[in-house]
C-alpha cells in the first residue's frame, strides 16, 4: 500500500469514506494530517492522518475507513507529534492517531 504524505494532499480535494460517503473538502494539508471542515458528515472539523488514506484518485481522497469510523474517532484536535507538553488531553487525541504515550498502560510498547 501506497504511503501517503502532505505532497499528495491540497486544499479542496474532495475525502470519501470507504463506504463511499462524501465526507467533506481539504481545508489545509499539515505535515502530519489535513483537516477536513465540518459539513453534513462531520458536526466538528476532523484532522485525519495521512495513513488513514486507502487511495487517492485525481482530486479524491478515499480513506480506510467508513463514514461511521471516521465519526468515531477523536480527531477534532490536531495531533501534537513533536511534543506533547505534558498535556493530557493532547496525549488523548495524539492516541486516537497512532501517536506513541508512554502514559498508555494499555499499549506500553507501541511506537
Amino acid at each position: 500500500m501506497a504511503e501517503f504524505t502532505q505532497q499528495n494532499v491540497h486544499k479542496h480535494m474532495t475525502v470519501y469514506s470507504s463506504d463511499n460517503k462524501k465526507l467533506g473538502h481539504v481545508g489545509e494539508a499539515y505535515e502530519d494530517s489535513f483537516v477536513v471542515h465540518k459539513g453534513f458528515i462531520f458536526t466538528k472539523d476532523r484532522y485525519i492522518p495521512y495513513s488513514a488514506i486507502q487511495q487517492i484518485e485525481g482530486d479524491t481522497i478515499h480513506l480506510q475507513l467508513t463514514a461511521d469510523e471516521a465519526q468515531e474517532k477523536e480527531w477534532t484536535k490536531r495531533p501534537d507529534y513533536e511534543d506533547h507538553l505534558g498535556d493530557p488531553t493532547q496525549l488523548f487525541y495524539d492516541r486516537g492517531h497512532g501517536v506513541h504515550d508512554p502514559f498508555d498502560e494499555e499499549k506500553p510498547d507501541r511506537p
